[in-house]
Formats: C-alpha cells, sequence, structure tokens
C-alpha cells in the first residue's frame, strides 16, 4: 500500500510540472484618468524602435459600434512610462473580415477636451488625427501587411507606417496588433492638394483627389453590413465599361453586378465634393477609359499614357502580383490625383490574404497571375476591370514592367532583403514576448480560420511557410514575366 500510495505521489507530481500553464494577461495598469484630458500628452522619449508598447484604452462606459466612434481614452506606455495619452472616438471598421473573425480591428481618432478631432504626434508618426489598430485575425504569421508596406516604402511607393502594440481595452487584453496610419490626404501620408469647395474651375479644379475601389460598407451603410455591394450616386460613380471593355447600358446604381466597377470618392469626402468637381472627375476616368479602349490606345502622345502615371501603375502591380493579392485590383484599390498632374495607383493596402494566405484553388500554387481573376472566378461580385489586361496588351507598359522588376530583384526584392525584413520583425516580436502572448489570447494555432490555405501547429511553421511560398512566387515571376 505505501509503494502504491508512493507511486501516486510521484505520478501526480510528474503530471503537475507537465501541466500546460495558461497566460493570465496583464491587468490595465496605468495611472487611472478620471476625466478626459484636456489636451494630448507625450513625452520626451523619442526611440520606438525595437520596442513594442503596450496600447491601454478606456470607453469610460460607452460600448464601441460600427459607427459612430465613441467617446473613449488612449494612453500608450513603454514599460511604466506614459509616452501618449489623448481622448479619442473609435469604432470597430472592416466589412468580411469583422463578420468572420473574433479579433476585431478599430479605427480611432484622436480628439482634444471638447471632442473635435486634433493632430498630434504618436510615437515615430507624424502628426494627424486618425489612425487604425490592424487585427491580424487570420495571418497567423502576423506580418504579411507590415511586410508588404515597408517593401512599398523601400521601393519608393508610399505606405502606411506601422508600429506593432499589445492592445488593452477596458482592462481586457485583446492580442497583438498593428497601430498604423489611416489612408487620408495629407502631406506626411496621400500628398495631394487640399481642396476646397470652390475649387470648381481652371487649374484648381483638377486636383487634388483620392478615389478607391471597393466595397461600399464604412461609406454606405444600410441595415448594417448588408451593404457591402450597395452603391449610390452620393458615394461615387460607376465606370461605363464591363471587365471585359464592353459598353454598360444598364442602371448604375443599387445593388452591384459583378461586371461593374465603381470607383468611390475618398477625397474629397462623399459629402464634402461639389457637383463640379465630380463632374470634373467622372469626365477625367471617362476620357482615359475611352483613350485605353480607342484603336491608337498605344500612343505616347493621344493614347492612355495620357491620363495615368505608368510608373506607380507598373509598382502597384508588381506588388500585388508579387504578394499574390486575391483583392487586387478589385478590393482595397486607392488611387490619387494631384493637381495638374495625371492618376496615380496607390497606396497599396490589406494584404491580409496575400502570400499564399487564400485557401480558393486557383492561389493555391502561387503559379498564375493574379490579374487573370476574372478567369477563374467569373461570378464574383467584384471583378477586375478591363484596365490592367488592355494596359498589358501594350509592349510600351510590358517592357517597361520586365525593367522593373529586374532592377527591384537586384535590390528590394531580392531573397536577402525579403527575409531580412521579416526576421527582424519576427526577432522584435519574439524578443518582447508578444507572439506567445498573442497566440495565448488566440488559440488558433492549429486551427484552420477562414481562407487559411496553410495550418502551421506552430508561429515558426507559420513562418516557414511565408518564406517557402516567397521564394517559390519570386522564382515563378522570373520565368513567366519574359513571356508578358
Amino acid at each position: 500500500m505505501k509503494n502504491l500510495l508512493f507511486i501516486a505521489i510521484i505520478v501526480c507530481l510528474f503530471s503537475c510540472q507537465k501541466k500546460e500553464t495558461t497566460f493570465v494577461p496583464p491587468k490595465l495598469e496605468y495611472t487611472p484618468i478620471d476625466t478626459f484630458p484636456k489636451k494630448a500628452f507625450w513625452s520626451p522619449v523619442t526611440n520606438f524602435a525595437n520596442k513594442v508598447p503596450n496600447v491601454y484604452i478606456s470607453t469610460k462606459g460607452n460600448t464601441i459600434v460600427n459607427e459612430p466612434k465613441v467617446q473613449s481614452i488612449m494612453q500608450i506606455q513603454l514599460g511604466d512610462t506614459i509616452v501618449f495619452r489623448s481622448n479619442i472616438g473609435i469604432e470597430y471598421r472592416g466589412s468580411t473580415s469583422f463578420r468572420l473573425f473574433d479579433q476585431k480591428s478599430y479605427g480611432i481618432e484622436l480628439r482634444d477636451a471638447v471632442d473635435k478631432d486634433t493632430d498630434s504626434a504618436i510615437m515615430d508618426f507624424p502628426k494627424q488625427s486618425d489612425f487604425i489598430l490592424y487585427a491580424p485575425a487570420n495571418d497567423k504569421t502576423l506580418i504579411r501587411n507590415t511586410l508588404i508596406y515597408e517593401l512599398s516604402n523601400q521601393i519608393g511607393m508610399y505606405a502606411t507606417r506601422t508600429k506593432y502594440v499589445q492592445l488593452f481595452i477596458d482592462g481586457q487584453y485583446l492580442g497583438l496588433y498593428v497601430l498604423m496610419e489611416k489612408m487620408k490626404r495629407d502631406k506626411s501620408r496621400i500628398d495631394v492638394t487640399k481642396m476646397a469647395s470652390t475649387d470648381i474651375s481652371g487649374n484648381a479644379v483638377t486636383g487634388g483627389y483620392i478615389f478607391k475601389i471597393d466595397k461600399s460598407a464604412g461609406d454606405n451603410r444600410i441595415n448594417g453590413w448588408e451593404a457591402d455591394a450597395i452603391y449610390t450616386e452620393s458615394i461615387g460613380f460607376r465606370s461605363k465599361y464591363d471587365p471585359n471593355g464592353n459598353k454598360l447600358t444598364y442602371a448604375p446604381f443599387g445593388p452591384k453586378k459583378g461586371a461593374e466597377t465603381y470607383i468611390m470618392y475618398e477625397y474629397p469626402k462623399n459629402d464634402a465634393i461639389v457637383d463640379a468637381q465630380k463632374k470634373y472627375v467622372q469626365s477625367y476616368f471617362s476620357n482615359f477609359e475611352d483613350a485605353l479602349l480607342s484603336d491608337n490606345y498605344k500612343d505616347p502622345n493621344t493614347g492612355y499614357q495620357n491620363y495615368i502615371d505608368m510608373n506607380s501603375f507598373i509598382d502597384f502591380l508588381i506588388l500585388n502580383e508579387f504578394a499574390y493579392n486575391p483583392d487586387a485590383y478589385r478590393l482595397s484599390t486607392f488611387m490619387h490625383k494631384e493637381r495638374q498632374s495625371k492618376l496615380k495607383m496607390g497606396p497599396i493596402w490589406d494584404f491580409n490574404l496575400g502570400f499564399g494566405n487564400d485557401d480558393r484553388a486557383a492561389f493555391n500554387n502561387a503559379s498564375t497571375w493574379m490579374f487573370n481573376f476574372n478567369n477563374f472566378y467569373s461570378n464574383d461580385g467584384w471583378l477586375i476591370n478591363f484596365w490592367w489586361k488592355r494596359l498589358l496588351s501594350d509592349p510600351n507598359f510590358t517592357d517597361r514592367l520586365k525593367t522593373r522588376w529586374a532592377s527591384l530583384r537586384s535590390n528590394s526584392l531580392t531573397e536577402n532583403n525579403i527575409y531580412g525584413i521579416i526576421d527582424k520583425h519576427i526577432t522584435l516580436l519574439r524578443n518582447s514576448g508578444s507572439i506567445e502572448k498573442h497566440f495565448d489570447r488566440w488559440r488558433i494555432l492549429g486551427v484552420k480560420l477562414p481562407f487559411n490555405s496553410f495550418v502551421g501547429k506552430s508561429h515558426q511553421e507559420e513562418i516557414d511557410f511565408l518564406k517557402s511560398w516567397i521564394r517559390k512566387r519570386l522564382t515563378w515571376m522570373d520565368s513567366e514575366i519574359g513571356k508578358l
């Protein structure tokens, strides 16, 4: 009997040692704020490199909703040091991601004591008021967006600045997030001229503008998220042509048909842009599309080149094709036009399904062009417009594309550079304990989430898959781009 008791004690001790510990998120540890601060506060701390700050948000009893933003307080800490504190407005953001994933993204607006938006400097970011707390909900590498944004900035196409943070809302730890700039007109973001309602003629009406091809949610909500495909004349306009370049004849507004491309007003906003400005931009896009479909579209003097900045279109294509972004060209697609200048593509946006993170059959092997999306999913609600294939039928465009690809493959898009960026980001997250904390909060490793094509048992397996996928994609593009 004594021997049996002794064995039982040993077994118990052994099992207790092997028992998995559960991560207990830290409490909301900041100096309590009883009243909303009169103005934003930031610390003289200037070196934020190689650090993952904690972001604490107190809603003061308000309930976060899809919109409008509700009054709250945000405080950012590095260890025990408060480096930023401000009133904010906060709301949920996202469309498909909001419906499908438990970890939600947020839009925040810095505000003053009377709840008006105010520009402030947060850590390494230039002064502005609008930011995003992006949730890498189904990206188990945690870095797909930050990787492609860094590469975009390296090649000279502005992309949002980012900062990894640990997010707490009302004392609840919500995991690793990316604090990032919202796409917005600003000298340090999308640098186009500020428009006034009186800019309605001459050079003044020619810019600056920002446009977007996307779902309509976020700009026009009807019964919550059901407005993804509801377009109205107030938020944008419809291309005259279908994805094959054929003239459209049916009614331009209402529930979207896959054959339609809508271009939405991003700046000036749809409630600020005036009729003369609408008329100008609609005419500009119409003339561009007409020129692109004309018999002499290749002519550098009379064709489409009169309307677009070709270099920006080429870089946009390269980045989206390299990352094999399933949303490319048809969703989350920004464009902008400066005063007296041509239309430019970008900035790039939203690559959470890129780099092999989409389980649809056509995207599994990284060996097709994403601009052929319509060939595989012709019944999708959002198809790619005819611009891209028409551009690729012009030898001048494809020759410049091949030259740019060769140049980038010798510097920014080398495996060494890309892997170096990945390793830098992972080292930061690993050294700060952010990876372990995140996946203790969100038990998703080894679990297939919507769209996941690969399901690694560990974070390292997810990173290994990403690197292997990138090598395969680069090799394929090297062999195929010469055939365009």
